[in-house]
């Protein structure tokens, strides 16, 4: 995990996200850490991935792969078609319940851009 003041990271430190994704690419040491850009490998399946709501924003774009992402927040829940160039912002403040099988290998480019103070 990142310590920084001005990314909402903490609420990740309990997930153990091995199981779900395989980082290849973080700037946290090339960005002069006023964004956050990852890369991630996805898992070909998870079952009720529990995410945490955050302050930060969030963008996830997926770069490659398919899937049918089953997202739940708040009482409801979506069925989304996961494909090559979907963006998505995930709402700062609204945790998420999160189930997908991914017809092909599935990876993402996600975004933390700072908070300003």
């Amino acid at each position: 995990m990142f310590d920084s003041p001005d990314l909402d990271l903490a609420p990740y430190g309990d997930i153990d996200m091995t199981k779900y994704v395989r980082r290849s690419y973080c700037s946290w040491n090339d960005a002069g850490q006023s964004l956050l850009v990852q890369c991630f490998a996805h898992a070909r399946q998870v079952e009720n991935l529990l995410l945490p709501g955050t302050s930060d924003l969030h963008l996830v774009l997926c770069t490659a792969g398919r899937a049918v992402m089953h997202v739940g927040s708040e009482g409801s829940s979506t069925r989304r078609r996961w494909t090559a160039g979907r963006l998505e912002l995930m709402v700062p403040g609204r945790s998420t319940a999160r189930s997908y099988v991914a017809a092909s290998a599935l990876s993402t480019v996600q975004v933390h851009p700072r908070t300003p103070s």
